[in-house]
Order: C-alpha cells, then sequence, then structure tokens
C-alpha cells in the first residue's frame, strides 16, 4: 500500500505549518480547540514518522477509539488484504462513531479524508524515518504489537517507499487532500518538538470540549 504528495494549500484558514520547529505560538487557539473536538481524526505521514505513536496519545487525550489501518491490512504473515476487500474494510471502519486512525494507505484516502473531522500530518525527514524504522525492528516486542502483526520485513521495497515518500507519496497525499477535504482542520508536524508542544496545547483543550 505505497504510492505517490505537493505544498499544503498555505491559503486555507484551517492549516498551520511549523517550519524549523518555530514556538507553537504561531499555531491558532482556534485551531486547536477544533481538533480537540474532533471526533474523527486522521493521522497521515511516511512510515517511520511516528504516526503510531502520535495516534496513541491522541486517542488517550481525546477519548477516542484507536484504529491502527496496518492491523486490519496485514494479515498473519504479512500477506495484504485484497484491495477489493480492504476497501469494503475500511468503508466499515470510518463508520465507527469516533477514532484516530493512524495510516497514510494512499488507495483509501478517498474514502477517509471526507469521513476524518480534522487531519493530523507527521512530515519527518527521510532519514529520520528510516532511523526509527531501524530502532522500532530492534527495540519493539514483535510479537505483541498493537498496530500490526509480527515478522515486518524491512526490504529494499520498504525502504524503497520510505526514501522516495517526499517526492512520491507526499505530493499524491496533499493532492488528496486538496481534492476531497480542502476545508478539513489540519495540522502539519515537523519534528518531535511540534508533536510534544501540539499534544501539550491540546491536552487542556480537550478538557474544555
Amino acid at each position: 500500500m505505497w504510492h505517490a504528495e505537493s505544498k499544503y494549500n498555505h491559503r486555507s484558514s484551517f492549516v498551520a505549518k511549523w517550519k524549523g520547529c518555530p514556538r507553537l505560538s504561531m499555531v491558532s487557539h482556534n485551531l486547536i480547540q477544533q481538533i480537540a473536538s474532533a471526533k474523527r481524526i486522521l493521522v497521515l505521514g511516511s512510515s517511520g514518522s511516528g504516526k503510531t505513536t502520535l495516534s496513541i496519545q491522541l486517542a488517550r487525550i481525546l477519548g477516542l477509539n484507536m484504529i491502527h489501518l496496518d492491523a486490519h491490512f496485514w494479515n498473519p504473515g504479512w500477506v495484504p488484504t485484497s484491495q477489493p476487500d480492504w476497501r469494503a474494510k475500511v468503508a466499515t471502519l470510518i463508520e465507527v462513531e469516533n477514532w484516530v486512525m493512524d495510516g497514510t494507505y494512499e488507495s483509501t484516502l478517498d474514502l477517509r479524508i471526507p469521513a476524518a473531522d480534522a487531519l493530523v500530518i507527521l512530515d519527518r525527514s527521510r532519514w529520520g524515518c528510516l532511523w526509527r524504522i531501524v530502532k522500532r525492528k530492534c527495540t519493539i516486542d514483535d510479537d505483541h504489537r498493537p498496530d500490526a502483526p509480527a515478522g515486518q520485513a524491512i526490504d529494499r521495497a520498504f525502504l524503497s517507499y520510505v526514501w522516495r515518500y517526499p517526492q512520491k507519496t507526499r505530493p499524491f497525499v496533499s493532492q488528496c487532500i486538496r481534492q476531497y477535504g480542502p476545508e478539513k482542520p489540519r495540522i502539519e508536524l515537523k519534528c518531535s518538538r511540534d508533536i510534544q508542544e501540539f499534544l501539550h496545547q491540546l491536552t487542556p483543550s480537550a478538557g474544555a470540549v
């Protein structure tokens, strides 16, 4: 499920992008409130960008159901679900009352972006993503992953997808956002400080909604 992204629409009043990890003060309180009140949040980004960790934290803070798409797409032994079955499965998943959905899966963005109330995009460096992938492989309990079956292969095709994500997949994801959800509140996070400051602001906001 690897595919092809461009720059986000900077004219949208609902978009916040943090370049070079500036302070969170540039992100509007209104945007934080919109995300805090969202019932369906889609978390997008390259493999190794930290989607799963962030998604789990968001679901805990906001009291939402956690949906890991990898756990639904990949069968034991990392056997993929067929495309017709996958689209049917995703169509069912998006009907859940509330969720944080972890996974890019470009082929179903046309279903999931319209269903989401807000989008969180992780735009991490390719080297950082590759490092986190290797670190995860070496440190996690592979037999008890909450987000996917055991035995993920770190092969050339997978690493190539991660390396080419900025040129291939990110423009496609941006295109899908423009096409299926240009009005959706969304925020783009580029580094660990972005993520921590975002979660810090989101936590009191969640208690206020």
